[in-house]
C-alpha cells in the first residue's frame, strides 16, 4: 500500500498525469550550453522569455549559485528566484522554484 501511495504522488508531482506539462529541471551538473537550450525549451513551451544565470561553479564545476529571472509577454521582468547554495531548478508554466543542494529531494 505505501509502495502505490509513493507511486501516486510521483505520479502527481512530475507531471506524468496529463494534468501539467512536466516541469523543466535544471541541474547543478548543467553545462552553460545546456542552460541555453532550457531557456530555449522554456521559451517554446511557456512562450516566455528567460535568463538563467550561473553565477559561480565549485571546483567540479557544478553550479553553486544561480540567477533566474522570467520576464513577461511585454519584456518586462517578471518574477525571479536565485539561490547561493544552488542544488536544482524547478520552471513551471506559471514560475520557479529552486532547492538548495542537500534538499532537491523536497522539490
Amino acid at each position: 500500500m505505501k509502495l502505490m501511495i509513493l507511486f501516486f504522488s510521483v505520479f502527481l508531482a512530475t507531471g506524468l498525469c496529463g494534468f501539467d506539462k512536466p516541469a523543466i529541471r535544471v541541474l547543478k551538473s548543467f553545462s552553460d550550453s545546456q542552460i541555453r537550450k532550457v531557456e530555449q525549451q522554456v521559451l517554446q513551451r511557456y512562450g516566455v522569455n528567460v535568463a538563467v544565470n550561473v553565477i559561480s561553479r565549485n571546483a567540479k564545476r557544478e553550479i553553486t549559485n544561480l540567477e533566474f529571472i522570467r520576464y513577461s509577454k511585454d519584456g518586462k521582468k517578471g518574477g525571479s528566484c536565485s539561490s547561493d547554495k544552488f542544488g536544482l531548478l524547478i520552471i513551471t508554466s506559471d514560475g520557479c522554484r529552486i532547492a538548495d543542494a542537500g534538499y532537491e529531494q523536497g522539490l
